[in-house]
């Protein structure tokens, strides 16, 4: 197996009665001589994505290549802990962020600001290799620039890192979407990931194993709440657990 790959935040693809709580995985994945993050996650986890490298025994300065799936504000808010690595993202993507037009409102426009000024690298075409035994591949619907990242991980099998592309183990198995800009695109996307993986880490769920066809959960995708300063809820709890 030629890579490690943790994931730093798990994604939760649930919602609110009147918004979305946009929690975005964060992947580090470790080999070859590279420390990479698989985007790099949203508001929500900023106080705390150093402690979680930490743990790794990684300071941000150690990152030197991040993968953006796309430009959607809970991928890449945190961009800017990261000045001094490469980054990559699909040209078209970049282009999306800029389309004032149609304009997309979940675009993280500090990123944008910042991107301008980093190490970034636009890609164009399918299958460009980032590292050894990483490509790249192209999944719009999402968003028109959506791209996941496949490692080949040797005996281990086809690994791919979707962003978005697939949200949740509910798209991949039904090829059925939400939140997309285009539908037609996201299946089309979802059908050649399925095709090709023999494990996927999700833009907003666990690692999911495919396998004949069929896509099995490796965990559950669990969220712990806690009300602090004395809050209380559901029977005077502090702390409350969630599963998708």
């Amino acid at each position: 197996m030629r890579y490690q790959v943790n994931v730093l935040f798990p994604g939760f693809s649930g919602r609110l009665k009147n918004g979305r709580l946009n929690w975005g995985t964060v992947a580090l994945i470790q080999g070859c001589g590279h420390n990479i993050l698989m985007d790099c996650g949203g508001m929500v986890i900023r106080s705390n994505l150093k402690e979680m490298l930490a743990e790794y025994h990684l300071k941000c300065e150690d990152i030197d290549v991040i993968l953006l799936s796309h430009m959607h504000a809970d991928h890449v808010y945190n961009i800017d802990y990261f000045p001094q690595a490469e980054i990559f993202l699909s040209k078209a993507e970049w282009e999306h962020a800029y389309d004032m037009i149609h304009r997309d409102y979940s675009v993280g426009e500090n990123a944008v600001c910042l991107l301008r000024s980093y190490h970034l690298n636009l890609i164009e075409r399918e299958g460009e290799e980032i590292a050894p035994g990483i490509r790249t591949l192209m999944t719009p619907g999402h968003t028109p620039g959506c791209m996941s990242y496949v490692l080949d991980q040797e005996e281990r099998g086809i690994w791919i890192l979707t962003g978005d592309a697939v949200k949740n183990r509910y798209e991949l198995s039904n090829e059925t979407v939400q939140q997309t800009l285009c539908k037609k695109d996201s299946i089309s996307s979802i059908r050649v990931i399925k095709k090709l993986a023999d494990r996927v880490l999700p833009g907003h769920d666990c690692w999911l194993t495919v396998k004949d066809g069929n896509v099995i959960a490796e965990g559950g995708n669990d969220i712990v709440f806690q009300f602090g300063q004395g809050g209380r809820v559901n029977g005077k709890t502090s702390i409350i657990f969630a599963m998708e």
